[in-house]
């Protein structure tokens, strides 16, 4: 029996759902968990302190500091003192955690690649384009 058709106002969710599924799956399978993955980005990015991570990850402080212990612990990211505030402790990557990172956002782009390869090639292009203004749309709503 086939899937049966998905009413117009779920159908952008489940997409979004299911890509970001595929997505943590081929992040996991390097050893990094989807929470890793994004605050390594965010360092990465230059997203440093534990408040502006939270922020950004749309999660409470305390969940920050979870991730970040281990990710501290797993040597892929080291705690250095704010220059501007001696108080707060900021986030850098290690070169374990530049590479950790780089092997996650090949496997995320080998799965994406999959998926748009389902598509005819102009196709393929709006929906890379798509992305990109959804990414877009979230970063000015964590500036605002």
């Amino acid at each position: 029996m086939g899937a049966k058709k998905t009413g117009t106002n779920r159908a952008p969710a489940l997409a979004v759902i299911g890509l970001g599924r595929a997505i943590e799956i081929s992040v996991n399978e390097t050893g990094l968990t989807s929470s890793q993955f994004r605050a390594l980005s965010l360092v990465e990015a230059g997203v440093t302190s534990g408040a502006v991570l939270a922020r950004f990850l749309a999660v409470r402080p305390p969940t920050v500091t979870t991730v970040m212990n281990g990710l501290v612990d797993d040597g892929l990211v080291a705690r250095a003192r704010a220059e501007d505030d001696r108080r707060r402790v900021d986030f850098e990557l290690t070169a374990a955690g530049r590479a950790a990172l780089d092997t996650a956002d090949e496997a995320a782009s080998a799965a994406l690649d999959g998926l748009l390869a389902n598509l005819d090639p102009a196709d393929r292009e709006a929906a890379r384009a798509g992305l990109g203004l959804w990414r877009e749309a979230l970063a000015r709503r964590n500036e605002s």
